[in-house]
């Protein structure tokens, strides 16, 4: 019952700030009805029998209306430009915020299953909800460009009238000017444009298209990856070099049939697949694969260089690997499994973003290469879960998959390698006899730490889904902040 009331204590929260916003104001109220709606079957669950799934289903609830009411309150101070500006920026946190109230409508009907909750699906409903959202946005976007065509008016009053006293006073005007330039900067860093990407969705590229330097940055058994661009933009490009004897036309008739379904996992915390290459200009074919470049590598290099990274910078980075990871989780109806997760897995650019890699386009790729059994990479022991190394036969499942990444969110917390120094041997004693879970930083923030935690448990009905440890990291992330914040001030 506890988290019953808490629910109810933040979503009124939610209602009366809803009458405050002034950015974004459509989406807000749309989230605001569409809580109202997940509410009335939760009051159904006060005359049930509490057991631990209800408890855990309601606990993820709370951490959704959480993530919601920091959201929303971010739009109510009228007095900050940040919290304007910010405004142009938050669409990904809006569809995150309809994608996990969809994940508790569809909890809902399969805890309960009452014609209530039934109801309820159709509020959720893929296609009507997408639409409303769309609407939505354009009309928030409208108001919006009117905020920021203001702003500008302003702004650009504000630079004739001190260049018309540049003349009698110096220093500060100077000063003055060059804060204005930087409200200007920060208008145009934050105004809402259409991402630059060399090309849309996942095509299939003429070889005019790519350049690439002459030398690999990486090789494996069965690739070269270089460093290039597509359309003069920067990319990785991934060359097979050990390519099998499948037809040109088969393999490209599975890369156009992939490259649909791979659409559908596309996120900025997923490292992007821009298109596959075929180049037939000499004797033997040659198979390209252009995708997103991250200059910095994967996380794991990142977490062993000379970084300093204050727990901010870390909580942001296990946020940006946790959305990833959700993404590829969020849809009971279609999910993906990477099936090998690791530190090495997770990409860094240089402005310490993280991204998921490894969605590669595996059917084509089995097409294009010859695979054998010793080729194929198996994952690291360190990030296999109990149960599936105790058992090998044991299934792989969204609960291993979080086990793994409560590995990599170790990692980042305490940047050192995990059971370094142990063999394989070791390792499952530690693991699924004595169930030790190695030791986190002193100074590690305690939410984050039980996050964690819980993410290593031995017993899967522990783990939280990856949708809860985007909530919960952002939570983290917004207290982290505002600490900082009342520090420094």
């Amino acid at each position: 019952m506890e988290y019953i009331e808490k629910i109810f204590d933040v979503a009124k929260i939610i209602y009366s700030l809803c009458n405050e916003v002034k950015m974004n104001h459509k989406r807000c109220c749309r989230l605001k009805g569409r809580i109202e709606s997940l509410l009335e079957p939760v009051k159904a669950i006060q005359k049930e029998d509490m057991d631990d799934s209800l408890t855990k289903l309601l606990k993820e609830m709370m951490g959704i209306l959480e993530s919601a009411r920091d959201c929303i309150k971010s739009f109510t101070n009228k007095h900050r430009f940040s919290k304007v500006f910010k405004a142009f920026a938050i669409k990904e946190e809006f569809n995150h915020l309809n994608e996990r109230l969809n994940d508790a409508a569809i909890a809902l009907d399969l805890a309960l299953h009452t014609e209530q909750t039934k109801m309820l699906l159709t509020i959720f409903k893929g296609n009507q909800r997408k639409k409303e959202d769309k609407q939505d946005t354009k009309e928030d976007q409208t108001f919006l460009n009117l905020v920021e065509k203001k702003l500008e008016e302003a702004l650009h009053s504000m630079e004739e009238r001190i260049q018309q006293a540049v003349e009698t006073v110096n220093d500060d005007l100077g000063e003055m000017k060059m804060d204005l330039k930087d409200i200007k900067r920060i208008i145009e860093a934050y105004q809402e444009k259409p991402s630059v990407h060399p090309v849309q969705g996942i095509l299939e590229l003429s070889p005019g298209d790519i350049e690439r330097e002459s030398k690999p940055f990486l090789i494996t058994d069965n690739s070269k990856y270089y460093k290039g661009t597509l359309h003069k933009f920067p990319v990785a490009i991934k060359r097979f070099v050990n390519v099998g004897p499948s037809s040109v036309e088969e393999i490209r008739k599975i890369f156009h049939k992939e490259a649909e379904t791979m659409k559908h996992f596309e996120s900025p915390n997923i490292v992007r697949i821009y298109g596959i290459c075929i180049d037939q200009r000499s004797s033997s074919p040659e198979f390209l694969i252009a995708m997103e470049y991250c200059e910095l590598g994967s996380l794991r290099s990142v977490l062993a260089g000379k970084w300093h990274l204050s727990w901010q910078s870390r909580v942001h980075m296990a946020l940006d690997a946790a959305s990833g990871l959700y993404r590829l989780h969020q849809s009971t109806e279609k999910f993906k499994l990477l099936c090998s997760i690791d530190s090495t897995r997770f990409l860094v650019d240089n402005g310490l973003r993280v991204k998921l890699g490894g969605m590669d386009l595996a059917k084509t790729e089995t097409s294009i290469r010859r695979i054998s059994a010793s080729s194929q990479k198996s994952q690291l022991l360190p990030y296999i879960s109990p149960q599936q190394m105790s058992d090998i036969n044991y299934p792989y499942d969204k609960p291993c998959e979080v086990y793994s990444f409560g590995i990599v969110l170790w990692e980042i917390a305490s940047c050192k390698t995990p059971f370094k120094d142990c063999s394989d041997q070791e390792i499952h004693q530690k693991v699924c006899e004595e169930q030790v879970r190695e030791p986190l930083p002193s100074d590690c923030p305690k939410d984050l730490c039980e996050l964690i935690d819980e993410c290593r448990a031995f017993d899967p009905f522990e783990r939280p889904n990856a949708g809860a440890i985007v909530d919960r990291l952002k939570n983290i992330l917004t207290r982290i902040t505002e600490a900082t914040k009342e520090a420094r001030d």
